[in-house]
């Protein structure tokens, strides 16, 4: 059956939850920036995904909840793995180490070019998430209905987001009148990753 849900912006006391709701099993590109190793591949995640929970990365979520308790969240701006700041490096360098860290960067670098910017102006999707328990109950697609009403809120003209060419979400991205924009594939970031690319898909509204 699918579930009921409401939805509310994030609070800072939703930090928790969001982490639980989090998949903790890194994707394919993650592995592949790991050099394969997926212990260091699940510290990398963690690393990564860990301005999600934080206060400026709850301000843009809105987070989805039945029966009282969160399912899942959307996130809206700028894409939280996207770039490897200062912050990120240094703790990067500690799970990879000196001797890692190198080859780490060289991969990252890897990532950059299949990398595609959201259009200016548009309404971006930067994170979409479901408890595994949830999936295939509907969340997903109420998720992505909330994230239209609030773009039609603020007066966007079209919705943005970017996946891996490998990810079987597009399909619900698909049913939700999404189309691809712009696809970027690279031989070096496929031999890393096993992961062809990532693409752009729009939404005008």
């Amino acid at each position: 059956r699918e579930v009921d849900m409401t939805f509310r912006p994030a609070t800072e006391a939703d930090a928790d939850a969001v982490r639980a709701v989090l998949d903790a099993q890194p994707s394919d590109e993650q592995v592949g920036l790991a050099g394969g190793d997926l212990a260091r591949a699940r510290r990398f995640r963690a690393i990564a995904m860990s301005g999600l929970w934080a206060p400026a990365g709850l301000r843009r979520m809105t987070v989805a909840l039945s029966d009282g308790k969160v399912v899942g969240f959307v996130q809206s701006g700028t894409e939280e793995a996207a770039a490897i700041t200062p912050r990120l490096a240094w703790q990067v360098l500690r799970v990879f180490g000196f001797p890692g860290i190198i080859e780490f960067l060289r991969r990252d670098r890897l990532r950059g070019r299949v990398t595609i910017p959201a259009p200016p102006n548009a309404y971006h999707i930067a994170e979409i998430h479901v408890a595994e328990y949830s999936r295939g109950l509907g969340a997903g697609g109420a998720l992505m209905d909330e994230a239209e009403r609030m773009a039609r809120a603020a007066g966007a003209r079209q919705m943005s987001l970017t996946t891996t060419t490998s990810n079987p979400a597009r399909r619900l991205y698909e049913r939700h009148g999404f189309r691809v924009m712009e696809s970027r594939t690279d031989p070096g970031f496929e031999r890393v990753t096993g992961v062809a690319g990532r693409i752009l898909m729009v939404k005008d509204l």
